[in-house]
């Protein structure tokens, strides 16, 4: 086990040291861009639990508060200190709209410009790996010429392949993130729905109390 280990360690470090100077930069991107999907997804999965929930359990929430989903009891106190007058109510739905959609929004963009500098800076690494090669050619003779091109050719591949890996498995994971920032949009849009109709129907049996009094 050891062995294999050390063995894995050796062929890491060597592929490293054939990408030359540039697979700090990618390691770099790479650490950004893992930071911030992974940070972005749980923020999603964990702070926004809420929008998992079903059409039935969100109308059950609307008539009985104290059953729902913490911030779900946050934003319906919030809303209903203005259900007064249904525009009110939307507008504060509004609010909690800004609160979360344009902040995923904003990471959505940050990292989709993120995964994409990966490849490119992986076919920096394939330009500057070719002139490698191509100075080995022009200035080497003998078997020195083969080393130079073999050096140039590794770096070469070697970057693009770097730049595909760490892009490939963000990509997906930024998909993954747009699935849930749409849920979320989804369920900010049911939410809204659903107590407006609750409102406008207690709204309506006041006033037909009034007209009957």
């Amino acid at each position: 086990m050891e062995t294999a280990k050390t063995w894995f360690l050796e062929e890491v470090w060597g592929l490293w040291l054939q990408g030359g100077s540039l697979m700090i930069m990618l390691l770099a991107i790479a650490l950004i861009i893992y930071y911030a999907t992974l940070e972005t997804y749980f923020f999603l999965r964990q702070k926004t639990k809420f929008k998992d929930a079903s059409k039935s359990t969100i109308n059950e929430w609307i008539i009985s508060p104290n059953k729902a989903d913490p911030e779900a009891y946050k934003m319906l106190e919030f809303v209903n200190a203005g259900k007064e007058t249904l525009g009110e109510a939307r507008r504060r739905f509004d609010e909690i709209r800004s609160c979360f959609l344009p902040l995923v929004d904003r990471r959505i963009t940050f990292l989709s410009l993120l995964v994409s500098t990966a490849p490119l800076a992986g076919l920096l690494g394939t330009v500057m790996g070719m002139l490698t090669t191509f100075k080995g050619l022009s200035t080497s003779s003998g078997g020195k010429t083969i080393d130079f091109v073999a050096g140039g050719i590794s770096e070469a591949l070697i970057t693009t392949q770097t730049g595909l890996i760490i892009a490939i498995p963000a990509y997906i994971m930024i998909n993954r993130i747009v699935s849930h920032r749409d849920q979320l949009e989804v369920f900010f849009t049911t939410f809204e729905s659903l107590t407006m109709q609750n409102y406008k129907g207690i709204l309506e049996a006041e006033d037909e109390e009034e007209i009957t009094q």
